[in-house]
């Protein structure tokens, strides 16, 4: 560990009384219809609405310094080539990203996103991409696509973006600070005669400024930013390298993209008294985000087109939310099975129910099984017994990082540090202290706090930070607020994968440029790419 965390940390005992007071579980309440993450079972079958990621972060461009970018990715694993309608957001779905600034699990902010998808050309055989035949002439075909505006880009999306103020209660309200035209989403990356010089002519084109306060916004997609030995780890954790090596992984998210909405919003727009907090410990530094995705409750399907739009003829009835989403892996490895659809239905003010997942997680007795490493009470461990041990139930440490926030004084060398906010409950909200500097680039660290960088994961979490090696080292309690398991080989788990197969960007909206569906001049896109080469 670095030297910050060279000293003790004091044992967070102060969230003891808290956390036992969590366990009080009301009745659970079963949802209609829940989906978040391809992690809860009818998520399956509704990849439109299916929440990936979700980031929030200090702004790294140079001379936005003063805004805070939030991100949530929709639609996973979206093979390049998968033409020829490739992928869009939903028309049906609403999109939105929330803030809590006061602690109590309730979005105080909500930014709302709704897509409007037309047809230029119903007569095509073809689907995003089609080329004006009375253009092409005799000489082969122009390149297609080469503006957000160019009559060939077939099925271009518009939106619109509102500012909700209080608890959204599935209403579509609010203010509406951007609406149709220009907002328009770029056509996915098809290939280098369709879309060519993609990123400069598509991708960098589609941000917008919106509002009066300098606030910018980019929907359309992206290269897909997580990077996971997916196939490993659901293998019952069959972790290359024995579980301690932090190269030869095999990241099984490399060659895919992903559908991104990002919003960069001025600071003192988030913060509970609408200033820019000075001190990291300003009770109003700290803000709680999260994203979700909604449907109405009644839907009739009846395919037609009207106006040159894909129609439905039915959509009715208040919103009910099918994706929730803020800190990564919660709900694939905390919550279980038969509550992963409540979960991903409810919101951080109804947490209670799940707390007593946090303080028990089952992830800590199977990384015993499978890594040696004993938790006291269980069974034991199927390797040698000198393996080391992982914290037992009570788990405070994981109380603080992700149901209520880390009080300041917990970390070592860094008294000020904070991202607490909470109302003596527990909501898994992502939080972000709004007052700690971003890294420079050269100084950042993958391991965010756990690699004496306070700007990284959990305070927030950027596009770069290796949340699988944070998550799985915390759960094994290989992290300083467990002073006595911080030794090997808890705090070295690692799913081998630490770094993305592309780079990202260090402008908004910050993932990078997205894998083009054919390429003939270049190197083409891979699945499943082996190693890394990032720094520890």
């Amino acid at each position: 560990m670095r030297k910050l965390f060279s000293r003790k940390l004091f044992a967070i005992a102060a969230l003891g009384a808290m956390a036992a007071s969590l366990l009080t579980v009301g009745p659970v309440q079963r949802p209609a219809q829940a989906s978040s993450h391809r992690e809860a079972p009818l998520i399956t079958a509704d990849p439109l609405a299916d929440n990936t990621d979700v980031y929030s972060f200090r702004s790294t461009e140079a001379g936005r310094e003063g805004f805070v970018t939030l991100i949530a990715n929709f639609i996973p694993f979206q093979e390049p080539s998968g033409g020829p309608h490739f992928y869009k957001f939903d028309d049906t779905v609403l999109y939105e990203i929330k803030v809590d600034n006061t602690g109590d699990g309730v979005e105080d902010i909500t930014y709302q996103f709704q897509f409007r998808t037309r047809f230029v050309n119903g007569d095509t055989i073809l689907g995003m991409a089609a080329p004006n035949e009375a253009q092409a002439g005799t000489g082969g075909i122009e390149p297609l696509i080469t503006s957000l505006t160019d009559p060939d880009y077939n099925e271009p999306q518009t939106y619109t973006v509102r500012l909700v103020r209080g608890a959204t209660n599935g209403r579509v309200s609010g203010t509406v600070l951007a609406s149709g035209q220009p907002l328009i989403t770029p056509p996915n990356n098809i290939g280098e005669r369709t879309t060519p010089n993609y990123e400069r002519d598509l991708g960098s084109q589609a941000i917008y400024n919106v509002g009066t306060a300098g606030a910018r916004v980019f929907a359309g997609q992206r290269e897909e930013g997580f990077y996971i030995d997916v196939g490993a780890i659901f293998d019952t954790l069959n972790l290359r390298g024995g579980g301690v090596a932090a190269t030869g992984g095999v990241d099984g998210l490399s060659g895919f993209n992903v559908n991104t909405i990002a919003f960069e919003a001025p600071i003192q727009a988030l913060t509970r008294n609408n200033s820019v907090p000075s001190s990291p410990t300003d009770p109003n530094a700290v803000i709680g985000v999260w994203a979700t995705a909604s449907r109405q409750t009644t839907r009739v399907i009846r395919p037609s087109i009207v106006n040159g739009r894909p129609s439905i003829s039915l959509n009715a009835g208040p919103y009910r939310q099918v994706s929730r989403l803020a800190n990564p892996l919660v709900n694939e490895l905390v919550i279980p099975l038969r509550l992963k659809d409540t979960f991903n239905s409810s919101t951080p003010a109804n947490d209670a129910q799940f707390a007593q997942f946090i303080l028990d997680p089952q992830l800590a007795r199977l990384i015993s099984a499978v890594f040696g490493i004993n938790v006291p009470g269980s069974a034991g461990p199927i390797t040698p017994a000198t393996a080391f041990t992982a914290p037992p139930a009570n788990r405070t440490d994981l109380v603080a990082i992700f149901a209520t926030g880390i009080p300041a004084g917990a970390v070592p060398g860094a008294p000020n540090f904070t991202n607490f906010l909470s109302d003596g409950q527990p909501h898994e909200m992502m939080r972000l202290n709004v007052a700690i500097p971003p890294t420079p680039a050269g100084s950042r660290s993958r391991l965010g706090l756990l690699g004496n960088d306070l700007a990284g994961f959990p305070n927030g979490r950027r596009v770069s930070d290796d949340v699988v090696d944070i998550d799985l080292r915390a759960v094994a309690g290989g992290t300083p607020f467990t002073p006595a398991f911080n030794v090997f080989p808890n705090n070295a788990l690692s799913d081998g994968v630490s770094a993305n197969d592309v780079p990202y960007l260090e402008r908004f909206p910050y993932l990078g440029v997205p894998h083009s569906g054919n390429t003939t001049s270049g190197k083409p896109h891979e699945h499943h790419v082996i190693g890394t080469t990032a720094a520890p």
